[in-house]
């Protein structure tokens, strides 16, 4: 039911929200406005527990869309009518303004043009398309034409854009898939910050103390290429899984194919994915977090700028990250606060004689530090005068 004289912040999620979202959603409900998911997604893909703390009313399709086929047919006549609740549900919302996180690009176009056009609309492109290729050519090879449209159509009809990488990504836009795109100025770079709410106290009583090893924590779900080299020095992985389609049943086979190569190796180990309230804590005994990307090509500059939720919870589990030098934004923000060690391809080799050199102590002060300045809270007045700005403007129209 519609919270009175509440503003409506409306979050669209192509499927369920990510952490950062959560975190957003949280402060926004706690000052007073009415938080709206809407998710195109199936109920049991994500933990309503978990949401339903940032959300006043979550709006879920309960219905995934994909490719039709016969076999598909009854899973549509048996999950049509949680589709049509959701349309209806949508056209009653009043947004003071509406986000929409991507995911699904097209999903977000049709549903700006036939329900949300009348409200003010930020675009929040968790992922650009346009920095995973240099031309539509070579997007084309695994993404699809519509998809690539759609983006440009966010990009060029949102009132505002948020954007949580480098504040100069938008910079690289034009001129790679998207020709003479024109986007507004109304720009905020907004980081995957910590919540205060996560944060744990620094865990001095860490597994190294017990078996004299380095334990280092990976949060994903694949395997990264650097993980033999850094097994093969007697330091020790811990992956905990971010894939939700992944059943504990399923688990199994999913490490003999997508791990095989290291799942043998007796300092690799595999944890049940947690939610992120549980996670912190857990993985606060490791000794430091890890992170990479590669640039495939000279096209992919997606890891020049790229931020993700990696940041917010090693910082908020009080341990610092290795990652690799091609995470160039992260790297320099994090050269601020001296808690982060870089590597390439030549000294990986040498990490662990690099990582007994730390001075443990003090990068344990620089994490306090980090994750205050880091704060969602203390960047928050940010997000709210930007969304103020937008919603003030569109009702000037």
């Amino acid at each position: 039911m519609h919270l009175v004289n509440k503003k409506q912040i409306v979050f669209y999620c192509a499927s369920h929200p990510f952490e950062m979202i959560c975190k957003i959603a949280k402060i926004f409900r706690e000052k007073g406005y009415e938080t709206i998911l809407v998710t195109m997604s199936e109920k049991d893909r994500f933990d309503f527990d978990f949401y339903s703390d940032a959300f006043d009313r979550i709006i879920c399709s309960n219905f995934q869309f994909f490719k039709l086929s016969l076999g598909t047919i009854p899973y549509i006549l048996k999950r049509g009518l949680s589709f049509i609740k959701f349309l209806i549900s949508m056209k009653l919302l009043k947004p003071y303004v509406i986000i929409g996180v991507t995911g699904a690009n097209w999903q977000l176009k049709f549903f700006h043009k036939f329900f949300f056009k009348k409200f003010p609309f930020i675009y929040f492109p968790y992922d650009i398309i346009s920095h995973l290729h240099g031309s539509e050519k070579l997007a084309l090879e695994v993404t699809k034409k519509f998809e690539i449209k759609a983006e440009r159509y966010c990009f060029e009809n949102a009132d505002g854009i948020m954007h949580k990488g480098a504040p100069y990504e938008l910079n690289y836009l034009n001129g790679r898939i998207h020709k003479n795109i024109n986007i507004t100025k109304k720009q905020l770079n907004f980081l995957p910050y910590c919540s205060g709410e996560f944060m744990v106290p620094v865990n001095r009583d860490k597994l190294s103390k017990k078996d004299k090893s380095f334990h280092m924590v990976y949060i994903g779900g694949f395997p990264a290429p650097e993980f033999k080299s850094i097994l093969n020095q007697g330091i020790h992985i811990h992956v905990y899984f971010t894939f939700k389609h992944v059943s504990e049943k399923q688990e199994g086979n999913y490490i003999d194919m997508v791990f095989k190569e290291v799942k043998d190796d007796k300092f690799f180990h595999v944890h049940h994915p947690l939610n992120p309230k549980k996670l912190i804590p857990e993985i606060s005994k490791y000794d430091f977090g890890f992170w990479t990307a590669k640039s495939s090509s000279k096209d992919y500059i997606e890891p020049a700028f790229a931020t993700g939720n990696k940041l917010a919870s090693y910082l908020e589990a009080g341990i610092p990250f290795v990652c690799n030098e091609e995470l160039a934004f992260v790297n320099d923000l994090m050269k601020k606060y001296n808690i982060s060690l870089s590597f390439n391809k030549e000294n990986l080799k040498s990490l662990k004689k690099r990582l007994q050199k730390i001075d443990w102590k003090k990068v344990e002060k620089n994490i306090i530090i980090a994750r205050k300045e880091l704060s969602m809270e203390k960047n928050f007045p940010r997000l709210e005068n930007f969304i103020k700005e937008i919603a003030e403007d569109f009702d000037k129209r």
